[in-house]
């Protein structure tokens, strides 16, 4: 079997589109949550399907062999930074789902209900969650940074568009 060079194209778009869609729900929030219904939960919905997608993408298409520093712990560590930033996304996502359980906002969506109270510490929690995402992305985009310019391993073209 030949081992692709590049990600597959369809990996490559789901990739640019998650990071709109991390930084567009999480820079279009309101401060307090105090919209009933918003684009940061139309977006956040929009993620969540995107990361699925994502995920059935991975499983059903060819890989490039995992990116190598020279270094064992580095790279088990870019491995592990992979599995948490799908991690902490989808425990944004989660509680994001329990701020819109608990204040109503599904029925509010389907035109049937008002809003109930307040996110209370879950909205916290959700918070701290964005923050761990933007520090693992920083890492990611350190570490892509280290590749490309350090290494000069030319890892920028396996998440772009090309001929494998």
């Amino acid at each position: 079997m030949n081992t692709p060079t590049r990600y597959h194209p369809l990996s490559v778009a789901l990739h640019w589109l998650t990071v709109l869609l991390i930084f567009g729900a999480g820079f279009l929030s309101e401060e307090g949550g105090r919209s009933p219904i918003n684009i940061h939960m139309i977006i956040g919905s929009m993620l969540l399907i995107v990361l699925l997608i994502r995920i059935v993408v991975r499983f059903a298409t060819k890989q490039p062999a995992q990116a190598n520093t020279g270094n064992a712990l580095l790279n088990k560590l870019g491995e592990l930074m992979h599995y948490g930033l799908y991690l902490a996304a989808f425990f944004i996502l989660g509680m994001g789902a329990l701020i819109a359980n608990k204040r109503n906002l599904f029925a509010v969506a389907m035109g049937s209900g008002s809003v109930a109270g307040r996110a209370g510490s879950l909205g916290e929690i959700h918070q701290l969650g964005w923050f761990l995402v933007i520090l693992l992305v920083l890492g990611h985009v350190g570490a892509a940074l280290y590749h490309q310019f350090i290494l000069k391993d030319n890892l920028f073209s396996r998440m772009w568009f090309g001929k494998q």
